[in-house]
């Protein structure tokens, strides 16, 4: 029988509860009361109500997708992790199998539900805790492992980091197919605790699905180790990595400030990078052609997850000019729009000075070479120009 544990991401948005036991003469230890309650998961329980929840999508494993097949996670079954190439290493969703991605109000969040390979269902119940921005996870000594197409296309200043909290996380597998069925804690690897390896933790943004071609998707990757309940000893090496889709964009609250973003790392620059105090962003240098970015509004720091995406913007620069052509989602509206085009990276005030103030955006004349731009609007809810 071929041997292959298979993690069941079902993701399944339950609402769970608390549950207590008093300690008294025949109380269990903390070890005992551990594995019953990973044996248990319905013991695992969140009094948090406020959640945000999104379907998780299997990644298409590029650049390797002629190797591996698209999925959601990832359970070795070698020592040493070294079976990339073994498709039977791979789990992934069917039309029974499915997982959802939980995101809480206090800074946690939850990877639940099953995924399957053969005949392997692997039940999952992984929660993730100590939301942190790049700049704060950098404080700490954190990383950010960029791989495949879509990783080494991000931006760590667009992601949030966490870490998995082996306290209350599980799985388990079922089935012929597995390595080895039972129920297995999980650990985070590399150790958060241990200075002499990296801390990458779990990342979710933009990319955040490291091995996917689709490099504007929103994505989650991690790493870890599945362990024995009773011994905590590390067993195998597993890998979480999908996509995030939910079924309405962010919301944005009232009117808000947007700005166009570039496509790839090097093809836009935040404000605070000239010295500004304000978030946006400039693009180029651009040659003459038409391009088309998302929008986001309220995107502080320029960070993207502290805001949403509310469209898409064009860009066309031809022998007539640059302009700008707004495609907003549903239910928002544009009630301001200024546009930069010029050959230098910032607007240049009067006095000879870089400016980013967007009533002070102008488009030169006569353009031609490379040149940068700035797309500046304010967008509000549809409902807010209507009265509604």
């Amino acid at each position: 029988m071929r041997k292959k544990i298979l993690m069941a991401f079902g993701i399944c948005f339950i609402l769970l509860g608390c549950q207590t036991e008093q300690l008294g003469s025949d109380s269990i230890t903390d070890q005992e009361k551990k594995k019953k309650d990973k044996q248990n998961p319905n013991n695992n329980l969140n009094t948090e109500v406020n959640f945000t929840e999104c379907a998780i999508v299997d990644a298409d494993r590029s650049p390797f997708s002629a190797q591996q097949p698209a999925s959601n996670f990832w359970w070795s079954e070698t020592p040493a992790g070294d079976d990339y190439f073994n498709a039977d290493t791979y789990f992934s969703h069917d039309n029974s199998n499915n997982m959802v991605f939980r995101a809480y109000e206090n800074g946690t969040a939850n990877i639940l539900g099953t995924t399957i390979s053969g005949t392997c269902v692997v039940t999952v119940d992984v929660w993730l805790k100590d939301k942190m921005s790049w700049a704060d996870w950098q404080a700490l000594g954190g990383g950010h492992k960029k791989e495949g197409t879509a990783g080494n296309a991000s931006n760590s200043a667009d992601m949030h980091f966490y870490v998995i909290d082996a306290e209350r996380s599980y799985i388990s597998a079922a089935g012929g197919d597995c390595v080895q069925e039972g129920t297995f804690g999980v650990e985070q690897r590399p150790d958060p605790n241990d200075p002499s390896t990296p801390n990458f933790g779990a990342h979710i943004g933009v990319g955040g699905a490291n091995y996917d071609s689709d490099i504007n998707a929103v994505g989650l990757s991690t790493w870890g180790w599945l362990t024995d309940i009773d011994t905590e000893e590390r067993l195998w090496l597993i890998d979480f990595n999908f996509k995030i889709e939910c079924d309405t964009p962010p919301v944005i609250s009232g009117c808000e400030t947007a700005f166009a973003k570039g496509n790839s790392n090097n093809d836009h620059a935040c404000f605070d990078e000239g010295g500004f105090s304000r978030w946006g962003w400039n693009i180029g240098p651009l040659s003459e052609g038409t391009y088309t970015y998302d929008v986001y509004a309220a995107a502080g720091q320029c960070n993207i997850n502290n805001g949403g995406l509310v469209g898409t913007v064009t860009i066309t620069y031809d022998s007539n000019g640059v302009s700008a052509t707004y495609d907003l989602l549903e239910g928002y509206v544009n009630t301001e729009e200024h546009l930069y085009a010029g050959y230098t990276p910032y607007p240049v005030k009067n006095n000879g000075r870089y400016t980013v103030a967007p009533g002070q955006y102008y488009v030169d004349s006569d353009l031609s070479g490379e040149i940068y731009v700035i797309a500046h609007s304010v967008v509000c809810p549809e409902e807010e120009q209507t009265g509604g």
